[in-house]
């Protein structure tokens, strides 16, 4: 199952330097809905890591793909530099 492959960079319109991690729900001006919308945002999506964690506990999402065995190469790929008459 493939989740977290969604990229979101959300700003209000009125208040563009609000920043739900750092600024908490007490910064909302004037109970702004798209500001209490970035905060719900946020909340849930560090309840869907606490999830995905508790499910699988050695899950590293920070860590990157590991790379296909470069060095051995495809099987399939014909080789230019070696001749097939040796």
């Amino acid at each position: 199952m493939k989740i977290r492959s969604r990229k979101f960079d959300g700003r209000c319109g009125k208040h563009k330097r609000y920043n739900p991690a750092i600024d908490g729900r007490g910064a909302i001006r004037g109970a702004c809905p798209r500001c209490q919308l970035l905060f719900d945002i946020w909340e849930a999506s560090l309840r869907l890591n606490q999830l995905i964690r508790k499910f699988d506990p050695s899950h590293d999402d920070v860590e990157l793909p590991k790379a296909r065995e470069a060095a051995a190469g495809d099987p399939r790929q014909l080789s230019l530099i070696e001749s097939g008459d040796e």
